[in-house]
């Protein structure tokens, strides 16, 4: 198919906000690092993103050229593959803030977990596509359960809680699709609310629980676990109406925020973009989220239906526990922000989503392209 036919017949919308949200990520990756730091040469941050986003282009043009449908026979491997990744982490990884979930790949920092997402929720449409899987019955319910079970216990030991809940909101947001029944979502809330005593004297590390104690009272650790949501929230703060102009953050130009290329990259834009720049962000995400869901609407395949909810739930509660996170209004975790965050695991799984939504549009267009 050439070019121009191409483009004609795909989502260019998808394609659009995506490059921007790129776009605004490594600007406010440079802002947060331009001043030079040890050991690191200026913008170093932002060549190793912009190069990663350069090379992952070519995979995903890949993606959507290749048939997602033929995914369907190759689940049970990338299954298989998926878990051997993430047990590697616990016999081979490399620790860094307290976690271990890289796995080191020369110069590079590879994080098993990012790339877990991604391949569960296709394995898992798979497994919702099998007839004898109804989750609109307790039975396949723990079907479901028990397919969720494995890969959210080895991101859970990392341990890596923030990536273990976006596995429960991919598995939720597909069931739904899928059929789940309001009076099982209400129970299932409930065994989840029944359950909590037990993960916090149980299953929760220190750090952790004086996360959620600093969310409900932020005085209480101010310069320790209290201090990145405050510092956060300064930064927000201080941004106004049309924040302090961009590199002009003094929050993350001087160091006061913590991980402002990472977790806290939204904190940045809010401060040297302010309200303005902030609102332009959630619409920006709010069209590619919509995008998503019209792609997964209208598509007659329920495999690739399947996997664009799955995409969208991934990146829905991503957003909402980030945003949420550096305003104060959820726990610290180190959730990023997809397309700005700095991160070339994440980079790469959020690029290769869009692939797949836009291999999942053209089918739906029954636009293939030439062999």
């Amino acid at each position: 198919m050439n070019p121009a036919r191409w483009w004609r017949h795909t989502d260019r919308v998808l394609i659009v906000v995506t490059l921007v949200l790129v776009c605004i990520g490594l600007l406010m990756i440079g802002s947060a690092t331009h001043i030079n730091r040890e050991g690191l040469r200026l913008y170093d941050f932002v060549e190793k993103q912009g190069g990663f986003f350069l090379g992952v282009t070519a995979l995903v043009v890949y993606l959507m050229r290749y048939d997602y449908r033929r995914l369907f026979r190759w689940t049970p491997l990338l299954y298989l593959v998926n878990i051997l990744a993430l047990a590697a982490v616990m016999v081979v990884g490399t620790s860094a803030l307290g976690a271990q979930r890289w796995i080191q790949i020369g110069p590079f920092s590879v994080q098993p977990s990012e790339f877990a997402k991604l391949l569960y929720l296709i394995c898992l449409a798979r497994f919702l596509c099998w007839d004898k899987i109804r989750v609109d019955t307790w039975r396949g319910l723990l079907a479901v359960g028990m397919f969720l079970a494995l890969p959210i216990a080895l991101v859970f030991l990392q341990p890596d809680l923030g990536t273990s809940l976006v596995f429960g909101a991919i598995t939720l947001g597909m069931s739904v699709i899928a059929g789940l029944r309001w009076i099982h979502l209400r129970n299932l809330l409930g065994a989840f609310v029944v359950s909590l005593p037990f993960a916090w004297f149980f299953l929760l590390k220190e750090y952790q629980k004086n996360r959620i104690l600093v969310l409900i009272n932020p005085d209480l650790d101010p310069y320790n676990a209290g201090y990145h949501v405050t510092q956060s929230k300064i930064a927000i703060g201080s941004g106004g109406l049309i924040g302090k102009g961009l590199f002009g953050g003094t929050q993350s130009q001087l160091n006061f925020l913590p991980e402002n290329h990472t977790d806290f990259i939204f904190a940045v834009l809010g401060e040297e973009t302010g309200w303005v720049g902030a609102v332009l962000l959630i619409l920006l995400y709010f069209i590619l989220l919509y995008r998503g869901l019209q792609i997964a609407r209208t598509t007659k395949d329920e495999f690739g239906r399947y996997i664009a909810v799955g995409i969208v739930s991934m990146w829905l509660f991503q957003i909402f526990v980030n945003v949420g996170m550096t305003i104060g209004l959820m726990p610290v975790t180190g959730i990023p922000l997809p397309f700005l965050s700095y991160g070339v695991s994440a980079l790469t799984v959020n690029l290769c989503s869009v692939g797949l939504l836009l291999n999942i549009y053209q089918q739906r267009k029954e636009m293939l392209f030439d062999r």
